[in-house]
């Protein structure tokens, strides 16, 4: 882009957005902050170019979806990410209708949140975003194209499928599958970083710093770091409304789709509730 992004933080809790902008401005953001939402409008009307919002959906008087809505007037292009401690279907469903790009929920991992960032920055398709047709199972928006991963694969090969999938950046978790497809754990991007902060002995090193960096992994197995656990799945003949419910109840923007033991694919979070809005 060849300037810093610029983000407007808008969240009635002083220390949580004390705490957001110094960390979003120690990895190189330019960020500006309202408590409330006249406060938040006004600022962007006063912020030349704002690329990001980063809105609170539950704040006194006007709650983030009235500030939501007053954002897209003004500049239907920034992107609005929503954040939230207190999930629920209607309101996911309700913000990405409005126009919200993504619905998450605090407390945010920085690295995360960073990425995410970054993606709104980056995919300006989603700004020409097609009309969508009503789909109403897990199975019609699956999307069957991801990385494998197994066990015997190196580290590298991890934060390769981490970087190699558009518009994904922002996951939590990469699955590890054997031969048949099947679950054999998850590695989440802090158990990358935690391995090349163990190797180079730097509790310092960042997610950035690893990306331009991938010879900081040490020359293990992907099975090294591997959490031998089940991550929340679905099937495809669920119904969105299951999916969206499980997805918020469970804290997860990305959930494997399971045909009987067999990984066939992933749904999005902000998929299920676009379609749900439709």
């Amino acid at each position: 882009m060849g300037r810093p992004i610029r983000v407007l933080l808008v969240d009635d809790e002083e220390r949580f957005v004390a705490n957001l902008e110094r960390l979003l401005r120690s990895r190189g953001f330019e960020v500006a902050s309202a408590l409330d939402g006249p406060s938040a409008i006004e600022r962007l009307e006063q912020t030349e170019g704002v690329d990001v919002v980063l809105l609170d959906v539950r704040m006194p008087g006007m709650d983030g979806i009235e500030v939501l809505r007053a954002i897209k007037r003004r500049a239907p292009e920034t992107e609005v990410l929503m954040l939230t401690g207190d999930a629920t279907v209607q309101k996911g469903i309700e913000a990405m209708r409005e126009g919200a790009l993504d619905y998450l929920m605090k407390p945010c991992d920085i690295e995360d949140l960073t990425a995410k960032i970054e993606d709104a920055v980056r995919l300006e398709a989603i700004r020409r975003r097609p009309v969508l047709w009503p789909r109403r199972l897990v199975k019609e928006i699956t999307l069957p194209a991801f990385i494998r991963l197994e066990p015997e694969d190196p580290l590298p090969r991890a934060l390769e499928a981490f970087l190699g999938q558009p518009g994904m950046s922002a996951r939590d978790e990469l699955y590890v599958l054997d031969a048949g497809d099947r679950f054999r754990g998850v590695i989440a991007r802090g158990d990358l970083l935690a391995a090349a902060r163990r190797h180079r002995a730097d509790p310092g090193i960042r997610w950035a710093d690893l990306v331009a960096h991938p010879e900081w992994l040490p020359s293990l197995p992907c099975a090294a770091v591997l959490r031998a656990e089940h991550p929340t799945a679905i099937d495809p003949e669920a119904d969105l409304e299951a999916a969206a419910r499980r997805m918020l109840a469970d804290r997860v923007r990305c959930m494997p789709v399971l045909e009987g033991e067999r990984v066939i694919g992933i749904v999005r979070l902000s998929d299920v509730l676009r379609h749900l809005g439709q």
